[in-house]
């Protein structure tokens, strides 16, 4: 790899993970009919283990993962996180229509994934 996809890749990454951040912010803004939060409902510890288990997961695997493969399985990482937040969601705290962001985000990022492997 060159040392201008060197420079270029991880913050192109970064500025994708900002850009994804600002749609959820505004698809949250749109979409969510409360502010019910998972930690006000009975389903706040399995999903503080998830946070906990998902962290080291991420953390693990920006430090071990080789470079042709960390921001693909960085990228599986987050359609998985999405997709887990969305059935916490769906389960605890349905009505605040939460989970349907978290699936758009999920979807968000299976495209992005697939354009990055692409390109």
């Amino acid at each position: 790899m060159n040392e201008w996809k060197k420079k270029v890749i991880p913050m192109s990454f970064a500025l994708v993970l900002f850009i994804a951040a600002v749609i959820q912010f505004v698809l949250d803004k749109i979409i969510s009919k409360t502010d019910e939060k998972i930690p006000d409902t009975d389903g706040f510890i399995p999903y503080r283990w998830f946070i906990v288990i998902g962290g080291i997961v991420v953390i693990l695997s920006v430090l071990f993962v080789k470079e042709p493969y960390k921001y693909v399985w960085i990228s599986v990482l987050l359609i998985l996180v999405f997709g887990v937040r969305s059935i916490f969601q769906w389960k605890y705290i349905r009505s605040s229509q939460k989970h349907i962001i978290s699936l758009l985000m999920m979807a968000i990022s299976v495209v992005g994934t697939i354009v990055y492997v692409l390109i």
